[in-house]
Parts: structure tokens; C-alpha cells; sequence
């Protein structure tokens, strides 16, 4: 999939509340003082979508509700599904 359709994949996804979060990025999250409302938001703004291996995404240039930049690793399935945040 090309990355510019990712990002609209990902906004889409974010939009539609369609998200999902692994145990580790929860953690992660817990760990960074990062809220479900930060990811959605970051997930809605971002601005690129590069390929990582195994078939994630390297999302960024979104910005979490305190207007500070946040990137997250997702995978696409039916939705979009939040690996890790830093």
C-alpha cells in the first residue's frame, strides 16, 4: 500500500474510533503519561505514514490534545492497531 493511502487509512480508522491497542502500547502509554483521547488525536493529525518492517507504520507529525507532537507504530488490519507510542 502506497504511504499516502496509510495516512488516510489511519485518519479514517482514528475518525471512525475504529482503534486498537496492544498490552504493549498500553503500557507504554501508562509509562508516558498518554491517554486513548492523546493516541486518537495524534492518529487524526498525522501528517506521514513511512513503511517499518513487518507491515507496520511509522506514524508522525500528529499532535496529541496538549498540542505536542506524538508518533506511534501502528499495523493496518480493519482497523488501525496502536503498537507503541513514544
Amino acid at each position: 500500500m502506497p504511504a499516502d493511502e496509510a495516512l488516510e487509512a489511519v485518519r479514517g480508522y482514528a475518525a471512525a474510533n475504529r482503534i486498537r491497542l496492544t498490552g504493549h502500547v498500553l503500557e507504554r502509554m501508562e509509562e508516558r503519561c498518554v491517554t486513548y483521547g492523546d493516541v486518537r488525536e495524534a492518529l487524526m493529525t498525522a501528517t506521514v505514514c513511512r513503511p517499518e518492517p513487518n507491515d507496520r507504520w511509522l506514524v508522525t507529525g500528529g499532535r496529541n490534545q496538549d498540542e505536542e507532537p506524538l508518533a506511534l507504530v501502528v499495523v493496518l488490519e480493519d482497523r488501525v492497531v496502536v503498537v507503541t507510542v513514544f
